[in-house]
């Protein structure tokens, strides 16, 4: 019993001390969604619970913007996708819209913040967020 009590701590001290993106791309079930790696944030049933394809307008927003100021994403695209939700009722007043601002995705399972991975990383999630943030243009 202290043994398996021991091998379940250092199990536990690795996860803790991988780099977030290592986390990010492991513990997401990365890989099948065509987004290099991180299929568990665009549509997978990862540890966020869809990640990037679960959030909602304000967050979308929020990390557009995120991106955007961080040059993650650049061209008019972006910036005109995130125009267009900033000025949808209720957007700009979320609490998503505030944890996006803070490079943070919120989903029903958690929140992930992207201050932790490298910057490839965030460039591939930032894609991914502008790809889902299209989908609200029309609603």
């Amino acid at each position: 019993m202290r043994i398996r009590i021991t091998m379940l701590m250092l199990a536990a001290g690795l996860a803790v001390a991988a780099p977030a993106d290592a986390q990010l791309e492991g513990l997401l079930g990365g890989g099948k969604s065509g987004g290099g790696g991180l299929g568990g944030l665009g549509g997978g049933a990862g540890l966020l619970g869809g990640g990037v394809s679960q959030i909602g307008a304000g967050n979308a927003a929020g990390l557009l913007g995120y991106c955007v100021k961080r040059k993650y994403l650049g061209g008019g695209d972006a910036r005109s996708i995130l125009g267009k939700l900033t000025g949808k009722p209720g957007v700009l007043g979320s609490k998503g819209y505030a944890a996006g601002q803070d490079g943070k995705l919120v989903t029903k399972q958690g929140t992930f913040s992207l201050d932790g991975v490298k910057d490839k990383v965030k460039g591939k999630v930032c894609d991914m967020v502008l790809d889902h943030a299209q989908g609200f243009i029309g609603r």
